[in-house]
């Protein structure tokens, strides 16, 4: 997992995520295949700030999708 922010992400949600990131539209995280955010139900998810993002990623759920069981 690839954090570029001050964010401390629990180990258990590690594995998960491919990606968390910050840039002038707020916070972003994006889930490794096989996972998604639930409370979004998409791979990515964006909120402006780290408490609302880490309540996102709390939401992680394993995910079958087309583009998750394709690749």
């Amino acid at each position: 997992m690839k954090n570029t922010t001050n964010m401390k992400i629990p180990a258990k949600y590690q594995p998960m995520l491919d990606e968390v990131t910050r840039d002038s539209d707020g916070y972003w995280a994006y889930s490794n295949k096989g996972y998604m955010f639930d409370e979004m139900g998409c791979h990515t998810a964006s909120e402006d700030t780290q408490a609302a993002l880490m309540a996102v990623i709390r939401s992680l759920v394993p995910c079958d999708c087309k583009e998750c069981v394709t690749s």
